[in-house]
């Protein structure tokens, strides 16, 4: 396990990050909103590097370096996207892609998507082009509270979590319900006072494998939830409090799970993140921890 201890100033966010990523080299990279806030690096041997100031809520990779810059910045100021950053790697086309407001992902295609308003999932090509994928999707998850998380599969499909459901969405548009509700049994339930059933365990960030399984982070009961394709659901990895998943990454056999302290409340609590991963035989390691000084 790596600590790393750094300035800690007051912050304002709503919630903590849920940007966590794992590129071809196994390297870890995760945002981090706490405090000062940062990008965080955990190379392939383990070692724990701030690539620079400043925490973003959402992670993308852009495995093939098809945005640059340059267009994100006039895209922006076109209002045709919301905001988003670009952190090249050093030695590599590939780019970090980071977002605040709303979760980004790079489909299957290279296509960049983001969870427009919440309610709607927005494709924009390299070239600049946007798209409305499944239109219809805004009424449907409306009900169930907004859109949380976006994940790419490896089918083509794009996958988002609301806070006690997981959707698949195929490129041409059909909506497809894995599950609804998501009831967890023997897990620890820590919401705000007054949250609605209907919104339990909040999923935040998820993943998916190879296979077409869902990992999704129920940063409302402190776990990691598997959803196998036919619709099973089954707790796979948990957290003692303080600390709660707030996103997921995959690679090859590995899940990879960023946790924040008090994810479920106000940043006067003090956001620490850390990083665990869950291996293929069952085995937990936590490989790195962020600790502040105050």
């Amino acid at each position: 396990m790596v600590g790393l201890s750094v300035p800690f100033p007051p912050g304002a966010f709503a919630h903590p990050s849920s940007g966590i990523v794992v590129d071809g080299k196994g390297q870890v990279f995760f945002t981090d909103n706490g405090g000062p806030g940062a990008l965080w690096k955990i190379d392939a041997a383990g070692q724990l590097t701030r690539l620079r100031e400043g925490g973003w809520h959402w992670l993308a990779l852009d495995e093939r370096g098809s945005y640059s810059a340059e267009d994100l910045k006039k895209w922006f100021k076109e209002r045709i996207t919301m905001n988003i950053g670009r952190v090249a790697l050093p030695d590599s086309k590939e780019a970090l892609l980071q977002a605040d407001g709303a979760p980004i992902v790079i489909d299957r295609d290279g296509n960049l998507c983001w969870a427009k308003g919440n309610l709607q999932i927005a494709r924009l090509s390299p070239h600049g082009k946007v798209t409305l994928l499944a239109p219809s999707v805004q009424e449907t998850v409306a009900k169930l509270d907004g859109i949380k998380g976006l994940a790419s599969g490896p089918d083509g499909c794009l996958y988002v979590s609301c806070p006690s459901a997981v959707l698949k969405i195929q490129s041409e548009g059909k909506i497809t319900t894995l599950v609804h509700p998501i009831v967890l049994k023997d897990v620890d339930t820590d919401l705000p006072t007054g949250t609605p059933e209907d919104q339990k365990p909040f999923l935040r960030g998820l993943a998916v494998d190879s296979r077409g399984t869902v990992y999704a982070a129920a940063t409302g009961c402190h776990c990691v939830v598997k959803l196998t394709p036919d619709g099973k659901v089954e707790t796979v990895l948990k957290a003692k409090r303080p600390w709660s998943p707030t996103g997921v990454a995959v690679f090859g056999e590995d899940v990879y799970v960023l946790e924040y302290t008090n994810a479920n409340e106000g940043p006067n609590r003090g956001w620490l993140p850390r990083v665990r991963k869950l291996a293929r035989n069952g085995k937990v390691t936590i490989l790195a921890t962020v600790v502040r000084d105050r």
